[in-house]
């Protein structure tokens, strides 16, 4: 599922201040018309998660059920950052995330299963500004396979 996500300088500061990033170019753009190119830090782009509303991340009223907090065995195992053209302020940015590669390798205590999602971030143009690849790992125990 596609969703959109605004980007404007303020949005970015606060982010960057977030993450403890004290550069003040990111204060210095606050001024920055439409259309003008943003720099923005590395790790952005997760910031519009809370943009989508089927996120699992997103934030939202604590819940019982039985899958909140994840997997007991799924784990976050890579994320990669592809940078292909810079933000601009105003514009809106369109997201939308698909199944990537799948595989398996042998571990000591069983089977691993591999799983890519890989996320574009475009312009409402189509040209992809950023390409995010998410590599998680469920581990299958010996056990199971038996």
């Amino acid at each position: 599922m596609a969703y959109t996500a605004p980007v404007e300088a303020g949005f970015v500061m606060l982010f960057a201040r977030s993450v403890g990033d004290t550069d003040p170019v990111y204060g210095d753009q606050l001024a920055a018309g439409t259309g003008e190119q943003l720099v923005t830090p590395p790790t952005f782009v997760r910031a519009l998660d809370h943009f989508d509303p089927t996120s699992r991340t997103r934030p939202s009223l604590p819940t019982l059920s039985p899958d909140f907090g994840g997997s007991p065995n799924m784990v976050h195992a890579e994320q990669h950052f592809e940078y292909l053209a810079p933000f601009r302020a105003g514009e809106q940015v369109v997201v939308e995330a698909f199944e990537g590669r799948t595989w398996t390798k042998n571990g000591r205590s069983g089977r691993l299963d591999f799983s890519e999602t890989v996320t574009e971030y475009r312009r409402s143009d189509g040209d992809v500004l950023v390409r995010a690849r998410k590599v998680s790992v469920r581990t299958i125990s010996q056990d199971a396979d038996a």
